[in-house]
């Protein structure tokens, strides 16, 4: 059996599809079709591609947004250019959600799409992205100070989406329609000067192809170029981050400049899960500086997140709940015994002495304050509890609320980290402070007394 010739656009774009790897022979496909000239046209040719054995069975569905009026005569031609090309249309009538309008109305089709490819068993599906939208993409973000990232333009595949018109340009898509004669219907709202991109294509991008009449082919070859780079540099920052949520300062300010922004950036990816919103470049920014002082510090990042920078690490992880309760007060210890914990639940203190006459009682059990010093076993002379505690690399967020066996500003012990003061440990005062969770006693345990509060 003969297979039909294709059209010379139609051949085009099976050479865009086979040159980007964007189908396989037994995909099938799922054709977003707005009844604009675009995705009629990529309908079209991929019919044509079909019916010469380069494309699998095909399916198409119209989504209205309900945005405008006009909906059902958009989903009229949709459905007269389906009957005519003997692809299966389905429909789909979506809400925007509040905020950005294109953005919104974007998410609420690609949902549709996907829900649609899965009803069909699509593996592809398939948008009418030409080199003309990647041309005006790329302007306008150029525009905006875009790096290699946002330069890519609009790739011609991510994951199950294909894009086989992104080599062809809205020219070539006219024409291509006018020589099937295909009907299709054009969105008003292409006109308006209230979307950015309206005016770069209204306004801006015809003199920049009146200077360079090639620079629509020009921008969508720097969108491939930059999209290489970006590849690349992604890979380098994946490898060093993995899926983990923190990484070695060292190693982080060894990789150029543009791998520390990328490796941020997946840092941010990794806490923040699949489907957030990309970070702010100024955030990045403030999250390199942190990284470059190298000292302890944290910037807020938005959606409970903070980058923090401590003990030679910078993480993204979610930022500390505010402390919304005043410290408890002290618990009075006048001799051995068990003590509640307060804040702790049903955790109990115990504090014990071989010799209990060498220790300075009463003392007491509460929260670290400012000024309080400690005599580490095995250590010359006193230091502040805080700066023993960063040594210990024990968390900001947790330092506040550990609990210690105090007299006045002098710490015996920090029952938590079951550690006790120089020279009051076995070989002194015997003193030995541990935490017993979910116990409290009644009785104090020897003649001196102790006791519950």
């Amino acid at each position: 059996m003969t297979r039909p010739r294709l059209h010379p656009f139609a051949a085009a774009v099976l050479e865009t599809v086979r040159g980007r790897a964007l189908l396989a022979p037994g995909d099938r496909i799922l054709v977003a079709l707005s009844a604009g000239p675009d995705s009629t046209a990529l309908a079209a040719a991929l019919a044509e591609l079909r019916d010469a054995g380069e494309a699998g069975p095909l399916h198409a569905l119209h989504v209205d947004h309900g945005l405008r009026p006009g909906g059902d005569e958009d989903a009229a031609c949709a459905a007269e250019a389906c009957a005519r090309l003997g692809i299966e249309l389905a429909r789909a009538r979506v809400t925007v959600a509040p905020g950005n309008v294109q953005a919104e109305a974007r998410r609420a089709r690609y949902s549709a799409l996907r829900a649609e490819a899965g009803r069909v068993g699509a593996s592809r599906i398939a948008t009418g992205h030409t080199r003309t939208d990647q041309a005006e993409t790329v302007l306008l973000r150029l525009l905006r100070g875009a790096g290699a990232r946002g330069l890519a333009g609009i790739p011609p595949r991510r994951g199950a989406v294909v894009r086989p018109l992104i080599d062809r340009s809205r020219a070539e898509v006219i024409a291509y329609l006018a020589a099937r004669g295909l009907r299709w219907r054009e969105d008003p709202t292409n006109a308006t000067p209230r979307f950015a991109r309206n005016r770069v294509r209204h306004a801006l991008f015809p003199a920049v192809l009146a200077v360079a009449p090639a620079a629509e082919a020009a921008l969508a070859r720097a969108a491939d170029l930059a999209r290489d780079d970006e590849r690349a540099l992604a890979s380098r920052a994946r490898r060093r981050v993995a899926d983990r949520a923190d990484v070695e300062l060292e190693a982080l300010l060894a990789e150029p400049l543009a791998v520390r922004r990328r490796v941020v950036r997946r840092l941010w990816s990794n806490a923040a899960g699949r489907g957030a919103e990309p970070l702010a470049a100024a955030r990045v920014e403030a999250v390199l500086a942190l990284a470059t002082r190298a000292c302890p510090g944290r910037v807020a990042l938005g959606g409970g997140l903070e980058a923090r920078c401590r003990y030679g690490r910078l993480a993204v992880e979610a930022a500390p709940s505010p402390r919304p309760e005043p410290r408890a007060a002290p618990i009075p210890v006048p001799a051995p015994g068990d003590y509640a914990a307060a804040g702790r639940g049903s955790a109990t203190v115990r504090v014990r002495a071989e010799h209990p006459d060498a220790l300075p009682w009463p003392l007491e059990l509460r929260t670290r304050r400012p000024g309080d010093r400690f005599s580490p076993d095995g250590g010359a002379g006193t230091k502040k509890l805080k700066a023993w505690l960063i040594d210990r690399k024990v968390p900001r967020e947790a330092r506040d609320g550990l609990l210690v066996l105090a007299h006045g500003a002098r710490v015996l012990a920090v029952p938590e980290l079951g550690v006790v003061a120089r020279g009051l440990g076995a070989s002194g005062a015997g003193l030995a402070v541990t935490v017993l969770p979910g116990r409290r006693s009644t009785r104090p345990p020897c003649k001196r007394g102790g006791g519950l509060l």
